[in-house]
């Protein structure tokens, strides 16, 4: 019989693209010439439907929810959480909806040459994806109640977004 050792989940999940709450990544989306970025933590990427997808999750009041859902594609741009602090933090707490906060913050917003997506400069890593799927998280899908409570007690829920992965860019 072979013998296994536990190990840790962030001992496993390592890397530029995990998605831990210690790495954070600007979520950017487009819809005409308006573009908007927020921080993300919450998602994973991994296999479905014979496709590699990224699954990330935005709250129903951000800006940027209400662009990817308006658009097929959005990136994910990975930026080092110690050279960027300021401006993570500055991302994660202004609305793009009133003012252009990826220039408050002091980003540069780059294309894809073949899909035009807009993503972060400055970023390390970039994945950009074709939009697969939309689903609103409600009360209704949690089967775990004090995951419920611990998580939206004050605040509304989120929104699923899987996309295929399209690019991976590499700095």
């Amino acid at each position: 019989m072979h013998v296994f050792q536990p190990v840790s989940v962030t001992d496993v999940m390592q890397g530029p693209f995990s998605f831990t709450i210690d790495n954070k990544m600007l979520l950017t989306a487009s819809i005409g010439d308006k573009v908007n970025s927020t921080t993300c933590s919450w998602g994973s990427i991994g296999f479905l439907w014979d496709r590699h997808i990224v699954t990330v999750y935005l709250r129903e009041e951000r800006y940027t929810r209400e662009l990817i859902e308006g658009s097929d594609y959005f990136s994910i741009s990975f930026l080092d959480l110690k050279e960027y602090k300021r401006e993570l933090k500055f991302m994660g707490m202004v609305s793009g909806r009133n003012e252009d906060k990826i220039k408050g913050a002091r980003l540069t917003v780059n294309h894809d040459e073949d899909t035009h997506v807009p993503f972060i400069d400055e970023a390390s890593n970039v994945v950009i994806c074709r939009k697969v799927l939309t689903q609103k998280l409600g009360p209704e899908a949690f089967n775990d109640q004090e995951l419920l409570k611990e998580q939206y007690s004050n605040a509304g829920y989120h929104t699923m977004f899987i996309g295929e992965i399209e690019k991976i860019m590499i700095r």
